[in-house]
């Protein structure tokens, strides 16, 4: 499973979130809330192991937001 952990100055660490059952949806997800967040933030998705109660850092998903002119 894999979980959607939001980083921002403002909030702090928010994986509250739901889990998904792949890393591409995880990361559609991630996509999602950092057009949906307007503030800096940051975004990673986790594997996350129920069993061992653990998680793995996989990747850190950024999208540049160009202001409209």
């Amino acid at each position: 499973m894999y979980r959607l952990k939001l980083i921002s100055p403002d909030f702090g660490i928010d994986d509250s979130g739901p889990l998904h059952p792949t890393q591409e949806q995880a990361r559609r997800a991630a996509e999602l809330m950092l057009h949906v967040y307007k503030g800096r933030v940051r975004a990673e998705v986790h594997k996350v192991d129920l069993k061992a109660r653990t998680s793995e850092k996989l990747e850190e998903v950024y999208i540049k937001m160009v202001p409209m002119a």
